[in-house]
């Protein structure tokens, strides 16, 4: 207890420098909590799986495409053993799906399934019951419940699926606290009554001991994909891939939607790279000022020690010391993320729930922190002689260049961060404003059919046929806007083309090309230019034929200099028979960016039709027409289903959306800079305050022989001067060695020019320097018999 109450005593009358301490250790820690929060919720995807280690998701690989697949739905003749089975739950995401209930149209995301799924997932029952074996039945999440029906109580209410069925609400369940792979609004029975015309994924579980080696082995040997159809001479492998690292593979799928998530290893590398940066720019900071605690205290410590006091009695008091200080700045971490919580959670996209690994996180800190912080302080003191201490060793040149060096670190950190969160808003200003060599402005991306994909759900042939002369009201109306200049229909709007396969070119020539269903609006719809040849009309009985559109990219790819003559087929094609039919390349377009920028230009393949199919209409309206055209859907939604909902995008939105990730980077490291900045500025005011003040006498002795103010300047400024120098000459290599591992795999980057350096020297430098004028000017006034007078 005295030790505490000593320890107290001491930081109260070292005011000034304790709360230099705790801010920039706080400001520090906040960052790096935040941080270790994100980071803990990545490592923690899926935890609410019985075994995400044991349960396993099929990745099919066909033609150079991967994707998640069910593996029982191939007719092959090698199976996994059943008894090597515990469980097996199958699925089918509904995504971009809707319902409607009391009236109203709601978006959703939905999963099909069985009770098997809950065998392989906990959720905790808000209200009813986790069970789908009933064919009419849904289960609801907590959240979308509440969208649906407010505060009344959803059990027993019915709602109208997308496939014209009912359903009645049995359960709602609470989505968990950790991230997950697969997000869903709601739970379908998948029975043989529902018929959902997508693709089924498979999860399993398998007994102890199963070899899953020799099971992916098994899979790596390719296989048909259609034994008993031999014109199908399509190859697939297939491997079982731990859910756990599911939400790392990247394995995306073809239609875009909210059921998936992803992860970013890469992304993910450069927070732990920041937050350790950050933790250490903060920990050397304290270090250092604690240093400059102690040296005020050398003569104390050495009369206690030549009283007798021990090694562990020394290490106790230092201990407790830096204990309590770190305890200060926890608790005040903590409430500065308390204070920008609102902020944070809107930046990462989700909330941060309280979890017991905050609580182990703050404990962790509380002990590592001042046991960090003590050791150095303690071998540092404990090897001076007492007579040494009694004299005071505060002024000694071994004490400086300790403090130096630890400021020179902390700086050199500073300059880090600075320089790569320059580079970062030089790359994310770069790819905005890189012409993506296609149109983003003035686009519509809207779902406006709301029809069943079920045909078996509609009881005859004429229900069938009012379908589909809804559709094609719905496509009249939105031909006869006069404020749309072209539309088409399809199921998504452009996006990056994941699916490709190989392509046989001139004098058998073998590329890889990625593959685009169009018709000829979309060239036009986009602004896409063609540089040679001409688009086909596909008027008639033209819609028939298969007509080829390539890029430059895909042209060079397959060997030709000219579309003139220049034929292609897909390998799959030539090998199902002997005499295949060669397609025609009638245009070549100008290359675009199909993706992110940073990816540059692919060689692209575009199979032109008469028209797409799908529900998702991209629309190019004249400028400024947007409120009219809104208002003109609604009316068509209106006459074609008596309700106005309907979901909508700008085309330019959804571009902006694939560098969110970018911008994320950009933001936190400008920020997390800012606060090194800060952090290293608190330290450096508080050391130099130190070192300012011990020599208040040597600066009145040469006032008093005639030293000019630029004399005291240039001696007060010249140490600290040279350590801002040497630490942005080393971190010069050190930020550019670290910009390049982050843009190696990058076709489009940023250059890396003396700019970024010098304007990271202007900002540091600038802000540092004026930090240290106010105590060099304050020091410079001072009157020399006042301090002789002191002494």
């Amino acid at each position: 207890m005295k030790t505490f109450q000593y320890a107290m005593r001491f930081l109260l009358r070292a005011r000034s420098y304790t709360l230099i301490n705790l801010l920039g250790l706080a400001f520090s820690l906040a960052c790096c909590i935040v941080l270790l929060r994100y980071i803990h919720r990545e490592y923690t995807v899926d935890v609410h799986c019985v075994d995400r280690n044991e349960v396993y998701a099929v990745r099919v690989d066909m033609e150079g495409n991967s994707y998640w697949g069910a593996y029982s739905v191939y007719q092959d003749s090698i199976l996994i053993a059943p008894e090597l089975i515990d469980v097996t739950c199958r699925f089918t995401p509904l995504d971009n799906d809707y319902l409607i209930s009391d009236g109203h149209r709601y978006s959703c995301a939905a999963l099909a399934t069985d009770s098997t799924f809950f065998r392989l997932f906990s959720f905790r029952t808000v209200q009813g019951e986790q069970d789908l074996n009933d064919p009419s039945s849904v289960i609801l999440t907590e959240g979308y419940a509440h969208r649906l029906f407010g505060k009344e109580n959803p059990i027993g209410k019915t709602i109208r699926y997308s496939n014209g069925k009912d359903f009645v609400v049995k359960g709602v369940i609470a989505k968990p606290e950790n991230k997950a792979w697969l997000n869903f609004d709601l739970l379908l029975p998948d029975t043989p009554s529902n018929h959902w015309e997508r693709m089924p994924l498979e999860l399993y579980r398998f007994v102890a001991g199963a070899d899953m080696d020799q099971i992916n082995r098994i899979g790596s040997y390719p296989r048909r994909v259609n034994p008993h159809w031999p014109d199908d001479t399509r190859m697939y492998t297939f491997s079982l891939v731990p859910l756990k690292e599911c939400y790392w593979s990247g394995l995306k799928t073809t239609e875009e939607g909210h059921i998936y998530v992803w992860g970013d290893r890469a992304q993910l590398r450069i927070f732990i790279s920041l937050c350790v940066l950050l933790l250490l720019t903060g920990i050397l900071n304290f270090i250092n000022l604690y240093l400059i605690f102690m040296l005020k205290r050398t003569h104390e410590y050495g009369i206690r020690r030549v009283f007798g006091a021990g090694k562990f009695r020394m290490f106790s008091h230092i201990f407790v010391e830096n204990l309590l200080l770190s305890a200060f700045a926890v608790l005040l971490a903590w409430g500065l993320i308390e204070l920008t919580r609102i902020p944070v959670e809107h930046f990462f996209g989700f909330s941060f729930p309280y979890t017991a690994f905050d609580w182990q996180l703050s404990l962790a800190l509380l002990f590592l922190l001042p046991l960090v912080a003590s050791l150095y302080p303690y071998f540092r003191f404990t090897r001076i002689q007492p007579s040494v201490s009694i004299r005071s060793v505060s002024t000694g040149n071994r004490s400086v260049r300790a403090r130096m060096f630890l400021l020179f670190l902390q700086y050199t950190v500073t300059f880090l961060l600075v320089v790569i969160a320059i580079y970062f808003n030089r790359q994310l200003d770069l790819m905005l404003h890189t012409d993506p060599g296609y149109r983003t402005e003035n686009i519509l991306v809207a779902s406006l059919v709301h029809e069943s994909k079920d045909y078996s759900s509609y009881p005859d042939k004429e229900s069938i046929e009012v379908r589909r002369n809804r559709v094609r009201q719905i496509d009249a109306m939105v031909g006869e806007c006069p404020d749309i200049d072209c539309w088409m229909v399809d199921y998504s709007c452009l996006a990056p083309s994941d699916y490709g396969t190989n392509f046989i070119g001139k004098d058998g020539r073998k590329a890889f090309l990625h593959i685009w269903y169009a018709s000829p609006v979309f060239f036009r719809l986009y602004d896409l230019h063609v540089v040679e040849g001409s688009l086909p009309s596909l008027t008639g009985d033209e819609g028939n034929e298969d007509y080829y559109v390539v890029n430059r990219a895909g042209l060079k790819a397959l060997g030709y200099d000219s579309c003139q003559g220049a034929y292609v087929i897909a390998e799959s094609d030539q090998q199902r028979g002997s005499n295949p039919k060669l397609h025609p390349i009638v245009a070549v377009i100008d290359d675009y960016y199909d993706g992110h920028i940073s990816t540059g230009v692919r060689p692209m393949i575009f199979q032109v039709m008469k028209r797409s199919s799908g529900d998702i209409y991209s629309i190019s309206f004249r400028p400024g027409r947007l409120p009219a055209v809104l208002d003109y859907l609604k009316k068509v939604e209106r006459e074609a289903y008596g309700m106005e909902e309907f979901e909508y995008i700008l085309f330019s939105d959804k571009v902006k959306q694939m560098y969110a990730a970018d911008r994320q980077l950009a933001v936190l490291y400008s920020a997390f800079a800012f606060m090194a900045i800060v952090v290293s500025c608190l330290g450096l005011f508080g050391i130099s305050l130190f070192d300012i003040r011990q020599r208040y006498r040597e600066i009145a002795i040469r006032k008093v022989h005639g030293a000019r103010l630029s004399d005291l300047y240039r001696l007060l400024l010249r140490k600290y001067l040279l350590i801002l120098g040497g630490a942005f000459l080393i971190s010069i290599p050190l930020s550019g060695y670290v910009i390049h591992l982050y843009t190696l795999d990058m076709v489009v980057k940023a250059s890396l020019n003396a700019g970024i350096f010098l304007l990271a020297l202007l900002v540091v430098g600038l802000i540092s320097i004026g930090t240290l004028l106010w105590q060099v000017r304050k020091a410079t006034r001072i009157s020399p018999a006042n301090v002789m007078r002191s002494e």
